[in-house]
């Protein structure tokens, strides 16, 4: 298991590679650690699926005026 990279091992690694990695594994230089490589993984469905079901859940409580403040924000003017 990895527990740190040095700097030359990060110049060599694929993106491939980095998502590979099971965490964030700390990036050193020497002995002193100058960053942190966290790598980005897929998102399971499931935790989308809750996520837009909160979003939904969320949006049902709001009022027309806030729903409508919403879209004028976001030059939303339903003529899409």
């Amino acid at each position: 298991m990895t527990t740190a990279i040095t700097m030359r091992e990060l110049q060599k690694m694929s993106a491939g590679r980095i998502q590979d990695l099971p965490h964030a594994v700390p990036i050193k230089n020497g002995a002193a650690t100058v960053a942190l490589l966290v790598p980005v993984h897929a998102v399971p469905r499931e935790a989308v699926a809750a996520l837009l079901d909160r979003i939904d859940a969320a949006a049902a409580k709001r009022s027309p005026e806030e729903t409508a403040r919403i879209a004028a924000l976001l030059g939303e003017t339903g003529d899409e």
